[in-house]
């Protein structure tokens, strides 16, 4: 009877090993089987899928873990991490930008050709793409389009939003963007701005910009 009474634990118990075996055939852990239900799919987006040479084109990272890793074709990264990622070419043709999140990878296309069919009238905003410390200033300036400009930033408090010249100071890390319009047309720069631990910040900057010169 004793012997009985043991049996069903025991085939219990071999069920139990055969469903961790059965899991780690396919890579997943009791561990991961939770965190799996609880990641998205993860996909890449740009604001334009075409750009001309030095133009910059903004991709975003949705899904997967929330943590992201970007790389892309022919690139020198400042900065690999966060949900946006900013490139610009200096040479036409088609580049793969990729991001990864957990162990998903996901992909976006980009063509770079002779000229910036993204705006018209010639408007410009420069620099299109550039790097700072958090806690420093951002300055870009426009030129062409009809000689006056509005400039716009997601999350900014903007004191005067006209002028030939905008600056920008950012409360976060990470890629920023920065729209001038003239008549129908708009530029847009990117400011990529870095976590750097080594450069003094201000407690609780806000997120504020400026326009200045000539409107």
């Amino acid at each position: 009877m004793k012997t009985s009474n043991h049996l069903p634990m025991t085939r219990q118990k071999y069920a139990l090993i055969s469903l961790a075996a059965a899991l780690a055939v396919v890579g997943v852990t009791f561990a991961q089987v939770g965190s799996a239900q609880t990641t998205g799919a993860l996909s890449c987006t740009t604001n334009t899928p075409q750009v001309g040479i030095n133009q910059t084109a903004v991709f975003t990272a949705t899904g997967g873990t929330g943590s992201y890793s970007w790389s892309g074709d022919n690139l020198n990264v400042a900065n690999p991490t966060g949900s946006q990622f900013s490139v610009s070419y200096p040479t036409v043709g088609t580049y793969i930008i990729h991001v990864m999140s957990g162990g998903q990878l996901a992909g976006c296309a980009l063509t770079v050709t002779s000229s910036n069919s993204s705006s018209s009238n010639g408007l410009s905003c420069t620099p299109a793409n550039q790097t700072i410390a958090l806690g420093q200033t951002a300055y870009v300036s426009a030129s062409g389009g009809t000689g006056t400009y509005a400039w716009s930033a997601p999350g900014l408090t903007i004191t005067n939003p006209y002028g030939t010249g905008f600056n920008a100071n950012f409360a976060t890390a990470g890629a920023k963007t920065i729209s001038v319009m003239s008549g129908t047309s708009t530029a847009v720069c990117v400011v990529n701005v870095l976590a750097n631990s080594g450069t003094p910040t201000t407690p609780g900057l806000p997120d504020t910009g400026g326009g200045y010169g000539h409107w």
